[in-house]
């Protein structure tokens, strides 16, 4: 009777163990030709996608088994040829996939409750940038044709879009605190500054605890750290406040100090780069400005945000812009300790400041900035 009992364990115990999901992936495609290679991809710690499978279509069909995961994750599928991606989670479920070659963000994806709440997500993304698209080109029509009012209506109507969508994606993660795509709509509301670093940290800390422990949920409380680390940079470069203090290397290497760059009466301290266009289709208005009042007392120091490898094009763009005023430069792109100091997420950045050192007016451009300085320092 105990030997019948414990076989009897054993055999439910080998059901129980073989009932187990595993992570598997089988898709099929209407479109795609056959003997097309499949990659399945996740993206590493420096956000590049990286090949952990492959396999080939075959009547329509292909499959992945790879291994068990610890914990969701995303992933992509790639097909050689196709442009695009098919991005999904995976989990230990059986996931299902139909892939179309011409739209493949538009491929179906089932199987996992973490797959079911990305795709409410991706929609949700994807409706929402379609009505911001269709507004930016009416915008740049209104633009062009002068349109002023219309122009400050659309940017009001996109403005109210984000604010709704910002709202939308809180409650998704406050209604999934333990679903790991909660993880991801944070991280995108963070790296896109769509909420402030104290509620992010509130949403945070709202998560389940594996999740704040997996890779992806770790990498996310460093960029809210990041975030809050900027948002007291630029609080301090605020309106009212002294320009933070800094010395940068200048083009032939040496280094210069923003106290030696200062005009007599007014100062400009720029954020910019030979990559930015908008930079670049701000600069012969600066460098208007710059010839125009520079007898007057004005002066200006230029921040590049450019690479280290991209150096002949920073000084090639100082040159070709006719930029004579102080540059400097990390030639360390976003990680600029100057940039970073001011809290600088976004070129063109400026900061005007008066002779003692005091911002007097942030981010002014074209008429604006005309206007401020003519006011300040009369005609030219």
């Amino acid at each position: 009777m105990n030997k019948f009992c414990l076989l009897i364990a054993a055999a439910i115990l080998v059901i129980s163990c073989g009932s187990e999901p595993d992570f598997k992936i089988d898709g099929t495609t209407p479109d795609i030709n056959n003997g097309t290679n499949v990659f399945l991809q996740k993206i590493d710690a420096n956000n590049q996608l990286k090949n952990i499978d492959t396999t080939v279509i075959k009547e329509g069909k292909f499959s992945f088994n790879p291994e068990p995961v610890s914990a969701p994750e995303m992933m992509v599928l790639t097909f050689e040829g196709a442009k695009g991606n098919i991005i999904l989670i995976a989990e230990n479920e059986e996931i299902t996939v139909k892939a179309y070659k011409d739209s493949l963000y538009t491929s179906e994806i089932s199987g996992g409750a973490e797959n079911d709440f990305f795709k409410l997500y991706y929609d949700d993304v994807v409706a929402s940038n379609k009505e911001k698209q269709k507004l930016q080109e009416e915008g740049m029509a209104a633009m062009q044709s002068g349109d002023t009012s219309k122009v400050t209506i659309i940017r009001n109507e996109f403005e109210a879009i984000n604010d709704a969508d910002t709202r939308r994606r809180i409650q998704l993660i406050e209604e999934h605190p333990s679903e790991f795509v909660s993880v991801i709509i944070l991280s995108d509301l963070v790296g896109t500054r769509a909420i402030e670093a104290d509620k992010a940290e509130e949403l945070f800390e709202s998560l389940d605890a594996k999740l704040k422990e997996i890779d992806k949920g770790v990498k996310l409380n460093e960029m809210i750290a990041k975030l809050k680390s900027q948002e007291a940079a630029a609080a301090q470069a605020e309106v009212g406040n002294k320009a933070p203090a800094f010395t940068a290397p200048t083009p032939d290497g040496s280094e210069l100090a923003l106290a030696d760059a200062m005009g007599s009466k007014y100062t400009i301290i720029d954020f910019w780069a030979s990559w930015c266009k908008p930079c670049r289709q701000e600069n012969p208005n600066v460098v208007s400005v710059y010839n125009t009042y520079h007898d007057k007392g004005l002066n200006i120091i230029s921040v590049s945000l450019d690479r280290a490898k991209d150096k002949n094009k920073w000084l090639t763009a100082i040159e070709n812009d006719k930029m004579n005023w102080y540059h400097v430069s990390n030639l360390m792109e976003w990680q600029d300790p100057v940039a970073r100091k001011y809290g600088v997420t976004a070129i063109p950045a400026t900061y005007l400041i008066d002779a003692t050192g005091t911002i007097i007016e942030k981010n002014l451009r074209g008429k604006a900035l005309v206007s401020k300085i003519q006011e300040l320092l009369g005609e030219g």
